[in-house]
């Protein structure tokens, strides 16, 4: 297997900090996003979306999608990331959520700060994220984890896109249990070796 991604993506740095995690040290290959090579033909083979992350696998099919591929990566390992119970259906909850709320609610920060867009509903926008910055701050109250006792795949698909909080500047002051337990995923060696300037822009 080898997995194709842009290291200052969120999605691709879901991917390469479970990768790390797991110990696979599977090939990676960097797909520039900026100079278009998610346009060339052979990577159109792969994911005729023209995104990151990618994961070829070793009969040549290939999986796209960052939270089919970090839950695929954990199949082939009796991993607490992916606990061989029901408890995935748990997980996927919040990768379900991360992928239709949480992430467009932080990605129009991105594209305020790092792209120039001036057209932003910048209040929308902080009242898009207020929402469900409430929902992940209650949820982690009294809890360390997202699902059950230990990190899971549901931490690291959901804590991806707050890599970008401070140079985008999310409002997430005063939500103690969000800082408490992003604090707790950037401390881990995965993380950081995936993420070796978590502030930095894309």
């Amino acid at each position: 297997m080898k997995l194709y991604v842009f290291p200052p993506s969120p999605n691709s740095r879901k991917v390469l900090t479970t990768n790390n995690f797991l110990g696979l040290d599977l090939p990676v290959n960097i797909v520039d996003l900026q100079a278009g090579d998610q346009f060339h033909e052979a990577f159109a083979e792969l994911n005729p979306n023209a995104k990151v992350p990618v994961l070829e696998e070793d009969d040549g099919s290939s999986l796209w999608e960052s939270n089919a591929i970090v839950n695929r990566l954990c199949t082939d390992q009796d991993t607490p990331l992916w606990p061989r119970s029901n408890q995935r259906y748990d997980i996927m909850r919040w990768q379900f959520w991360e992928g239709c709320h949480w992430t467009p609610a932080c990605s129009k920060f991105i594209s305020r700060h790092f792209f120039g867009r001036e057209d932003i509903d910048m209040a929308a926008a902080e009242e898009d994220f207020h929402k469900c910055a409430k929902v992940l701050d209650g949820h982690l109250d009294g809890r360390n984890w997202l699902s059950g006792e230990a990190m899971t795949t549901a931490d690291v698909s959901v804590a991806a896109i707050l890599c970008y909080r401070e140079s985008c500047q999310y409002p997430v002051e005063g939500y103690g249990n969000i800082l408490r337990w992003i604090a707790r995923i950037e401390a881990l060696e995965a993380w950081k070796t995936a993420n070796p300037t978590p502030q930095a822009a894309e």
